[in-house]
């Protein structure tokens, strides 16, 4: 039987759980054969994660198994917290100006063992650069284990349902108040996201729309 969108999507987090272990078992039934928590193959681990990526997440595991998969804690990026620095961190947020220097801090603080950092979509190369100047200049730079663009920017509400999460969209594609700027980035972002769509189930679809407006544009 085909896989779903969000089996797919369960998958590549599954994968981004195991430090982006290519050899992860395909398996994502709720009776996934994982090594048990805290073995060389599925060792402990803290997620850190924003708002929207913590909304990607929850449809997908519970957190139990979160705990399977090695995952001791689960905390958001802008909340205070306490060093563990024995312990590996993935953090998977969207790449902004403002969660890089959060994670930039956390780095100088020294408060995990090892950062792996996966964003939910492209990271852009300014903001790489502007990240990678700030370890730098803080001496953290070794701490940085991994960085990955997981193209991931769909919450999966059904095994067929998705919703890209754009809040009051529909009225600024309709607003007559909606510069051609905003409409722009308004676009780009559901390009984005479709294209997470698209790449999660690694097929490439048949899109219509009609011509002119904003459709097109995406």
């Amino acid at each position: 039987m085909a896989s779903s969108l969000k089996s797919s999507q369960l998958k590549a987090v599954n994968r981004m759980l195991a430090f982006n272990n290519e050899s992860i078992e395909d398996d994502v039934d709720d009776t996934f054969n994982l090594p048990p928590a805290g073995s060389s193959h599925n060792q402990w681990k803290i997620l850190i994660y924003d708002v929207a990526c913590r909304s990607i997440i929850s449809p997908l595991l519970s957190v139990s198994q979160l705990r399977k998969r090695g995952v001791t804690l689960h905390l958001l990026l802008n909340s205070e917290r306490e060093p563990i620095p024995d312990v590996p961190a993935i953090y998977f947020i969207r790449p902004t100006k403002e969660n890089l220097a959060i994670v930039a801090q956390d780095c100088a603080k020294g408060l995990y063992a090892r950062t792996h950092l996966n964003f939910v979509t492209k990271l852009d190369r300014s903001l790489m650069e502007d990240f990678a100047r700030l370890v730098v200049q803080s001496g953290s730079l070794e701490s940085v284990a991994s960085v990955h663009d997981q193209y991931l920017d769909f919450t999966c509400l059904e095994q067929k349902l998705f919703s890209l999460s754009k809040k009051n969209s529909y009225v600024l594609y309709n607003s007559t108040t909606a510069t051609e700027q905003s409409m722009e980035h308004a676009m780009n972002e559901i390009a984005y996201g479709l294209f997470s769509v698209v790449a999660t189930r690694g097929q490439v679809p048949i899109i219509r729309c009609p011509k002119g407006g904003a459709p097109e544009m995406v």
